[in-house]
């Protein structure tokens, strides 16, 4: 008796264990393809307005208040936090500081995905941006304050909102131990072409952030990995032409550069992070991008628009060639025969400035350059007509037809300012589309 219940409850068990794999069996697992093309579907219905009012936020923060290196620095880390968060809600496009090789976007809906996104992208970009730039509190805690108030409470708010602090706490982490760009005593040249301050900063013998090419960069190996050659002998017939090229057409006072040439150098002044953001922005409008790719967008061009400006830095410190004033100020010392110097030159006195950097290669053409690359390769194509405004001619707004004319102007702008030579842009333009093939190869690159 005893035997018969023993072998009855076996083949009960083993009854139950079969019908339990068949059950298993035929329910639906989605595969791989079919989760991919239902969070693309998702992506699509989510449109860019949360991460356009955060993007223009952080741009009426931060234009017009610090040089180049630090708005870069701000730009980069608050563009990618916000697309580090997006893409730990739903999984397109790898990340730069917060892993989501976890996350398979399956919690997410249709119906669900403003409310985790929105929140993600507001509570991200307001973490980085205030810890970067606490001037910017007044105004961004209200705003933070609106836009999550807007979204209905629920757990996805609070996950959401989870996801964007996390974001920002890993790109703020990431770049902890980044020395800040500055005003710092430098050690000025005594021989024809080596650097030397110019006014107002050669008082006090300064020049700005001299270590910055020896910054981590966002998305490149390092700030010397497109280094280019080194400038014109100053005895060289090539120098010779680019001196008379910029003594002319720089001048304050000059004869040959024209009203359109002054007006359109003028124009490309601002700061090359804030140009090439409001080109971005405008054409995510125009080709009607959603949120996932709108902050992909901006998280390239702006990284690329750092990694530039890192990279121009480590030439010029390593360079430490001289700007146009004190050349054409020394051109009868110079050991050239065929310069001829003029102590009273002086750029372009609309225009801002000299920098108190070294002159080559040229900042403005590497990180011009660069920003326009990303833009072609992410649109695949170069021809696109936009329009864009200028703090530094206010009421005017020019049009282009393509990225490339934006970056040429910005490139030879420089020598009709008087701050640069033509070689300093001509090395600038070599550099800038390297790095950005570069960046756009290797960094957030779309999940396969």
């Amino acid at each position: 008796m005893k035997k018969k219940f023993k072998f009855l409850v076996s083949t009960l068990l083993v009854l139950i264990a079969m019908y339990s794999c068949e059950k298993y069996e035929t329910e639906p697992v989605p595969d791989s393809g079919e989760l991919k093309r239902a969070n693309n579907g998702m992506i699509k219905s989510y449109d860019n307005t949360m991460v356009l009012k955060w993007n223009e936020a952080l741009s009426t923060a931060i234009d017009k208040k610090m040089p180049p290196p630090a708005e870069s620095r701000i730009y980069a880390m608050v563009s990618l936090a916000v697309h580090d968060a997006l893409n730990n809600v739903v999984p397109k496009y790898e990340t730069y500081a917060l892993d989501n090789s976890w996350n398979d976007g399956k919690e997410v809906s249709k119906k669900t995905i403003y409310s985790v996104a929105d929140a993600a992208v507001a509570q991200s970009a307001h973490d980085v941006l205030t810890a970067l730039y606490p001037n910017s509190i007044p105004n961004v805690d209200p705003l933070l304050e609106s836009c999550l108030s807007a979204i209905e409470d629920s757990e996805l708010k609070d996950e959401g909102i989870q996801i964007g602090k996390d974001a920002a706490a890993a790109v703020l982490a990431k770049r902890q131990n980044d020395i800040l760009p500055a005003f710092v005593p430098y050690a000025q040249g005594t021989e024809p072409g080596q650097y030397r301050s110019t006014p107002p900063f050669d008082a006090a013998g300064t020049a700005y952030a001299p270590y910055w090419g020896q910054t981590t960069p966002f998305g490149i190996v390092s700030g010397d990995q497109f280094r280019p050659g080194p400038p014109y002998a100053i005895k060289s017939p090539e120098y010779t032409a680019d001196y008379n090229e910029v003594k002319s057409l720089g001048s304050d006072a000059s004869t040959t550069r024209t009203q359109e040439q002054t007006d359109m150098s003028v124009f490309v002044t601002d700061n090359m992070p804030c140009m090439l953001n409001k080109v971005a922005r405008v054409v995510a409008i125009q080709q009607e991008l959603n949120g996932w790719e709108t902050a992909h967008l901006f998280a390239l061009t702006q990284m690329a628009e750092a990694d530039a400006i890192i990279c121009s830095f480590d030439g010029l410190y390593y360079y430490n060639f001289w700007r146009p004033l004190i050349a054409i100020h020394d051109g009868d010392i110079d050991g050239n025969d065929d310069t001829e110097g003029e102590p009273g030159w002086i750029p372009l006195q609309k225009a801002k400035i000299t920098p108190a950097i070294p002159s080559y290669p040229d900042p403005y053409a590497v990180a011009g350059t660069a920003g326009a690359e990303i833009l072609k390769m992410f649109f695949g194509t170069d021809n696109i007509s936009y329009s864009i405004t200028s703090y530094n001619l206010p009421g005017v707004e020019r049009s282009y037809n393509s990225f490339s004319k934006l970056a040429a102007e910005m490139s030879v702008s420089r020598i009709y300012v008087g701050h640069n030579f033509r070689n300093d842009n001509t090395a600038g333009e070599q550099m800038g589309p390297e790095i950005a093939k570069y960046i756009y190869k290797n960094n957030l690159r779309e999940i396969k």
